[in-house]
């Protein structure tokens, strides 16, 4: 994953345009490739037709040329923004709808340090153990969808070096007979150990129980998620649409851009403006193609890897080296004082009054020349003018329902002034 939100953290000119020099996950790595090939091919085609074509065939060659030009003609025939942009939504939805899943174990971890009490050497083994069963699921359903953790555990013996199973727990997984994948026997043990748990007490409330076996539920349901969607991507002939599409546009290309006016003295190597069409299209192209699957290993895609380690750690701490740890209490800074958060000189610079969360008309007031307003039932008023030529006791003799009037206190001024028309 390239990350770069700090270097567009202000909408400054620069500031964007020093993201345009970023290499690693760019647009230019993505494209240089193809454009290279695109430049080399387009040459070898302009080299063909002026130095080796007889000169009928250059002049049938120029007419092709020139039926393919006149406002690219084909491109009428392959709509490439419609399809790019269709195409891309929906691998940008996925993609979301995978980085939403990713699954991390920090919430599970905390339920089960909150409600599996007890310090003891037993306690601690169940703490530790659900939190390392369900990482194991999550190593064994990654270990099938991402390249780079199937590189990393290659085998299942791979697993247990690295901590995540136990010798005996790797013989009693392979014991476990299954014609589909085992993803869901971790989760099944951390389910049972929360069982045990309850059953000795150190779950004091079945409530409890409830909440540490739906948390387990939501990790897996997530994870479940990704295997859906890596079994079934999207059909196969929409990928290969738009890449043909995009190819067949630029082959085209090749032809139709060629220079044939006679009164240019130097041939036309470098078709600009077709250049920077191919990196946008091309582009456009790569990006869906980088994010249609976010678990390869492509510089924008998914860290799994890391996202294994930090789970792994940061889960066993939470419930065993920070379980019951909290700080000594006691009184805060602000004890029987005003709260009064402070900033540091830069920040209370730019932030102002105008940074507090308020609705945009709170600020505003009645307007100096309202001194009373009148408060009618909507009902039997509806023909009544907006002007309110009528009087207050011509009001009150048009209806028996109630009419109030209201007096406008005067202690502030108005601060955005509005039309409000007044009722003699």
């Amino acid at each position: 994953t390239v990350s770069y939100n700090l270097c567009v953290s202000t909408s400054k000119p620069w500031a964007l345009f020093r993201l345009l020099l970023r290499w690693k996950g760019s647009i230019w790595k993505l494209v240089l490739i193809e454009l290279v090939l695109f430049i080399l091919a387009f040459n070898a085609v302009n080299i063909i037709r002026l130095y080796l074509l007889s000169n009928e065939a250059r002049r049938r060659f120029d007419e092709l040329i020139t039926w393919l030009n006149p406002a690219d003609r084909f491109k009428m025939f392959i709509p490439i923004e419609f399809m790019l942009g269709f195409f891309v939504t929906a691998v940008v939805q996925r993609w979301t709808f995978l980085l939403n899943n990713l699954g991390f174990i920090d919430s599970l971890a905390l339920i089960v340090a909150g409600y599996v009490h007890g310090k003891s050497e037993r306690c601690r083994m169940i703490r530790r153990n659900i939190v390392r069963y369900c990482c194991l699921g999550q190593v064994l359903i990654y270990r099938d969808i991402s390249l780079r953790v199937r590189k990393r555990f290659p085998t299942m013996d791979t697993v247990v070096v690295s901590g995540f199973m136990l010798p005996h727990e790797k013989q009693k997984f392979d014991e476990t007979y299954s014609d589909y994948p085992k993803y869901w026997l971790p989760f099944q043990w951390a389910l049972s150990l929360a069982y045990m748990a309850r059953q000795e007490n150190l779950i004091q409330a079945d409530i409890h129980y409830v909440y540490i076996f739906d948390g387990i539920k939501k990790f897996r349901e997530g994870l479940g998620e990704l295997l859906r969607f890596d079994w079934v991507p999207l059909p196969i002939a929409y990928p290969q649409l738009i890449y043909l599409a995009v190819h067949v546009h630029f082959i085209l290309c090749l032809i139709s851009k060629q220079e044939t006016s006679q009164q240019s003295a130097v041939p036309n190597w470098v078709p600009l403006l077709t250049i920077i069409q191919f990196v946008f299209y091309m582009g456009w192209t790569k990006v869906a193609m980088v994010l249609i699957n976010p678990f390869g290993e492509d510089d924008d895609d998914f860290e799994t890897n890391s996202l294994l380690d930090r789970n792994f750690k940061l889960g066993i701490r939470i419930v065993d080296a920070t379980y019951n740890d909290p700080p000594e209490q006691k009184r805060d800074v602000f004890w029987d004082e005003e709260v009064e958060p402070l900033y540091s000189e830069e920040s209370a610079k730019v932030s102002g009054e105008n940074d507090k969360l308020i609705g945009s008309t709170a600020q505003i007031r009645v307007p100096e020349s309202v001194t009373k307003i009148v408060m009618i039932p909507l009902n039997g008023f509806r023909n009544i003018p907006d002007h309110c030529q009528s009087s207050l006791k011509q009001l009150r003799r048009r209806t028996s329902r109630r009419i109030s009037v209201v007096d406008v206190p005067r202690d502030r001024k108005a601060s955005v002034d509005f039309n409000f028309q007044t009722c003699p």
